[in-house]
């Protein structure tokens, strides 16, 4: 008798071949609801609000599916936009440094047709588009995550290039940090600050006219963050989750809060019990809230897409609208058949005042 090895590559495959899952229920857009039996495929959806950025990144994820690429090609390009902009101080060349001035960046990617298989890297220094060695962690390694130095070797083994990321506008970010950090200390303040423009962690999800999935999430981190820390985006089912049967979530914000939640596995489960995309997004929001009495002092945000080509995100704090007055959310990124568009997606608490905001332990 030949006994075939177990690897976790074709553990997966086998689930998916048998038919592990159930099926897909929920079909809500954002706003209205798609009429039974109607699929808005292909389907892009990213957390991206950074003017610059949004709409390159749809459109360059859209283009890859018209001239045939994967869902995974698709969203590694789009994401491959965000880490080489240099005006995202958030994600990949030119994102914030951490506290000792050197970037370490995270970065997920997972595949529903590939039998829901993930590749991730954290901590990883010198390379721009860390997204792309992290789909090589999947494709041509037995394991899922690599960190640190040993996922800059597989990287600079695989041809990617050793470069410094560390630009002159983030090195000034950075210093004005550490002169304003304690008056305990030799280093004097400028006269005036240098304001970044803002950015935040990238989730990009594709869907394709057959129904496969794919999510690539990618991150400089939290600014001035910890040597060596790691948050929830290179995290599978922290940051990111795909079922091939189900849907595509991922997480931006407060890393922390989302990682003790599973804030996109449990997005995914909620679809899976029917629930809509945005039910979904708002349900994490809600667990996070519900932890913090009520009065959590961080945002995080929660994107996701089903198989039919719903979409929906939901954050925890918002912003007041300049016309209504109203609060709505951080808002998010589509790009369907109507093309490229930007909506304000949902949220459940207004922004933090500045006695909320000035009530944050500071270092």
């Amino acid at each position: 008798m030949i006994v075939k090895k177990i690897t976790r590559r074709n553990f997966f495959a086998s689930l998916v071949s048998v038919g592990v899952g159930l099926p897909l229920i929920g079909r809500f857009t954002q706003g209205q609801p798609t009429k039974k039996g109607n699929l808005n495929r292909p389907l892009i959806v990213t957390s991206k609000t950074n003017p610059d950025v949004k709409e390159s990144v749809t459109t360059t994820a859209w283009d890859v599916l018209k001239e045939g690429g994967s869902p995974l090609d698709a969203a590694e390009k789009a994401v491959n936009v965000s880490e080489l902009d240099l005006k995202d101080p958030t994600v990949g060349y030119g994102g914030s440094p951490n506290e000792e001035g050197d970037l370490q960046l995270d970065a997920s990617v997972m595949s529903g047709p590939d039998g829901n298989n993930a590749g991730a890297v954290a901590a990883l220094e010198n390379i721009k588009t860390p997204c792309s060695v992290a789909r090589l962690v999947m494709e041509r390694t037995d394991h899922l995550f690599l960190v640190g130095k040993g996922a800059l070797k597989f990287a600079k083994m695989h041809g990617f290039k050793e470069e410094n990321l560390l630009t002159e506008e983030a090195r000034k970010e950075w210093v004005e940090w550490k002169e304003n950090l304690s008056e305990r200390d030799y280093y004097l303040p400028p006269r005036k600050k240098y304001k970044p423009e803002g950015g935040g962690t990238i989730n990009v999800f594709v869907l394709d006219a057959k129904g496969d999935i794919a999510g690539v999430t990618s991150t400089s981190g939290h600014h001035f963050k910890l040597v060596g820390r790691v948050g929830d985006s290179p995290i599978i089912g922290a940051g990111l989750y795909v079922d091939n049967d189900i849907g595509d979530a991922g997480s931006s914000g407060h890393g922390a809060e989302s990682i003790k939640v599973c804030a996109s596995f449990l997005a995914v489960e909620k679809m899976r019990e029917g629930m809509t995309p945005l039910q979904a997004c708002r349900f994490v929001c809600q667990r996070v809230v519900d932890r913090h009495d009520g009065k959590p002092m961080f945002g995080l945000k929660i994107a996701a897409l089903n198989k039919a080509g719903d979409y929906g995100c939901g954050s925890i704090r918002g912003r007041i609208d300049k016309e209504s007055g109203k609060v709505v959310g951080r808002g998010f990124s589509v790009h369907d058949a109507k093309g490229h568009r930007s909506e304000p997606g949902d949220a459940l608490l207004p922004p933090m005042t500045k006695e909320e905001r000035d009530s944050i332990p500071r270092r």
